[in-house]
């Protein structure tokens, strides 16, 4: 039997598993299949690698999604199971901040703060979740002659959806701030756009830089970043976040 050289610590071995580091000796390319056995494996291992993906794709996105689609997936968590703990986590704490204001303002002033909005206005770490495929749709168009097909955009997405909840957080901590000095609970969907925009257009130019190369790769990420803002607008507004 020939030996096989791990994706993940380079270790040359036989068999199905990797002695060292316990990689599967097959990892196939990112694909539907892929996502039809991820959801289930997602759901009853939800806890293994949260730590290390978390931080990989605070410190470095573009390298830890590279290594993911190369083949060097044991250390992180599955990317279905990690972006539902990523949403309910965000969703948990912006609604926690969210009602520390009105506690705050019930206390300075003996009146309710009555906060309008739809369902996904309180909720949008849930819309973020159900804009993965049409995001993962504009990165593939911006991205279309690349070597990476739609479903390895799709888990590009769902990654990057995940860490958006930390803007999110980031956001309603910054509002909370902002309102226990100016009195004035007002959230800023600009500061969440800039943010989203600038970790997207950071993220691809990492992923993208030696496959598109010079001005090419800058019209490609004005392009996505077009494609993106316009169709989080139009989702959003449609939504009830954005008011016409």
């Amino acid at each position: 039997m020939a030996y096989i050289n791990c994706r993940n610590c380079s270790h040359q071995f036989e068999g199905n598993f990797c002695p060292e580091c316990g990689q599967r000796s097959k990892e196939h390319r990112i694909d539907a299949a892929y996502f039809l056995h991820d959801i289930p494996h997602s759901i009853l291992h939800v806890d293994k690698g949260f730590p290390y993906t978390f931080l990989q794709l605070i410190r470095r996105p573009a390298k830890a999604l590279e290594e993911y689609l190369d083949g060097k997936r044991v250390s992180f968590n599955r990317p279905f199971g990690y972006v539902v703990i990523m949403s309910a986590i965000g969703a948990l704490l912006t609604n926690q901040v969210r009602l520390l204001i009105q506690y705050v303002y019930l206390k300075r002033t003996g009146e309710t703060l009555v906060q309008h909005g739809s369902f996904f206005t309180h909720y949008q770490s849930v819309f973020i979740f159900l804009m993965i495929p049409l995001a993962s749709l504009c990165t593939w168009v911006a991205f279309s002659k690349c070597r990476s097909n739609f479903w390895e955009h799709a888990l590009i997405n769902t990654y990057m959806a995940a860490q958006l909840n930390v803007l999110l957080v980031l956001i309603q901590l910054f509002s909370l701030i902002k309102f226990l000095i100016t009195g004035s609970a007002h959230y800023s969907l600009t500061l969440f756009i800039t943010g989203f925009m600038t970790y997207y257009a950071f993220t691809f130019s990492g992923l993208m830089q030696n496959e598109v190369l010079g001005w090419r790769l800058g019209l490609r990420l004005g392009f996505m970043c077009f494609l993106l803002a316009s169709v989080y607008a139009t989702c959003m507004s449609f939504a009830g976040i954005i008011k016409p």
